[in-house]
């Protein structure tokens, strides 16, 4: 008679655990996660073409440059609508000299101006970056 009440006793504790767990996790809090985004996509990228370019120019800022011209800015035309543009000058071998930040001015036209350490020699200049995004 002692086997089968304590095997009587093992059962039902057994079963209102499982109840009670039954029970406690229908009172859980629940949890709402906003749906969001992740991953990854391609596009393509096709830069812009530059045309029209002017340069504005401005007398050496230092005596040891004597009479010198400077590169003070450029004015330009993109062939697509930018948000954003801005430019740099560099030398024959790669060394960036100058740049400035710039404005669209018209349409797609933009005039940009050097920045205070942005003015380059005009003997020295030779090549131009423009970089614009939309």
């Amino acid at each position: 008679m002692k086997r089968h009440l304590v095997a009587k006793l093992v059962g039902a504790t057994v079963l209102l655990g499982a109840l009670g767990g039954g029970v406690a996790s229908a009172f859980t809090a629940s949890n709402n996660v906003t749906p969001s985004y992740a991953g990854e996509g391609v596009g393509s990228v096709s830069g812009y073409v530059v045309s029209d370019v002017h340069y504005t120019l401005a007398p050496s800022l230092t005596p040891t440059q004597g009479n010198d011209a400077n590169v003070s800015g450029v004015t330009f035309t993109l062939n697509h609508a930018a948000s954003q543009a801005g430019y740099a000058l560099y030398d024959s071998s790669g060394t960036a000299i100058g740049g400035g930040t710039c404005t669209n001015t018209s349409g797609w036209t933009w005039t940009c101006t050097a920045s205070s350490n942005g003015y380059a020699p005009v003997v020295d200049v030779a090549n131009l970056d423009v970089t614009a995004v939309n």
